[in-house]
């Protein structure tokens, strides 16, 4: 079966408007060590920044490559998950992303909405 990665960037709510997330997900087809390969580069990127959570980035980079399970969060920010996908009929990367965004958004937020896909997100595409 592929595999495939994503990202959720959160969004903290504020007086001015409702917490949210911005997803970002990887082009699919690719193995489970591709997956995990490709969070870690973006973990390491992110580290790279001049921002004051690059360290817990990093952190969560070493974490990532020591084999931490599927999925991390950085800086209470950031998740990262690689996820597998194409036992069900017709299940693509995308549609997989879709279910995993909207079961995340439901449990952090209690609402299925509030975890959007943007080709903006570092290393995302747009979904048709």
């Amino acid at each position: 079966m592929p595999w495939n990665w994503m990202q959720i960037r959160l969004y903290p709510p504020t007086a001015s408007r409702a917490g949210y997330g911005e997803a970002a997900l990887g082009k699919g087809g690719l193995t489970y060590q591709e997956a995990r390969g490709e969070v870690h580069a973006v973990l390491l990127t992110m580290a790279q920044l001049p921002v004051p959570t690059a360290a817990a980035y990093a952190q969560a980079a070493i974490q990532w490559n020591r084999g931490v399970p599927d999925d991390v969060l950085a800086a209470g920010l950031l998740v990262s998950r690689v996820y597998e996908y194409g036992r069900l009929p017709g299940e693509t990367a995308d549609r997989a992303a879709r279910v995993l965004m909207e079961e995340f958004s439901m449990n952090t937020t209690g609402e299925p909405h509030r975890v959007i896909l943007s080709a903006s997100s570092p290393g995302g595409h747009s979904v048709p």
